[in-house]
């Protein structure tokens, strides 16, 4: 069964840095406060998984293009298991994205 993504807009961001010549990603700190009745909180790892995911995955999970940026807003949606979180389909795309600009104003109206 294919099941439509749902995509959450909530004010996650990422972090961008140089450090010598590497960049660095990292998530800012989650909006939600890391509470258990938050969209972003998974039971598995007793978190936040968009923090989860940035922190393992860097921009592994990035679906989308934006100039470079110190700090970038990002959408994320998530499929899968809520309990195991090696079971969870994770995406992420930054909310400045022209084509997810556009689509988000499409379905939001």
């Amino acid at each position: 069964m294919i099941t439509e993504l749902k995509w959450n807009v909530d004010g996650h961001r990422l972090l961008l840095n140089i450090s010598k010549t590497e960049l660095v990603v990292a998530p800012n700190i989650c909006p939600h406060g890391n509470v258990p009745d938050s969209p972003c909180y998974h039971a598995g790892i007793e978190s936040c998984l968009v923090n989860y995911f940035i922190n393992t995955y860097g921009l592994e999970t990035n679906h989308g293009v934006v100039p470079a940026s110190e700090n970038i807003e990002i959408a994320w949606a998530m499929g899968g298991s809520p309990w195991d979180i090696d079971l969870v389909e994770f995406h992420m795309i930054p909310v400045a994205d022209p084509h997810f600009a556009d689509w988000l104003a499409s379905v939001s109206e």
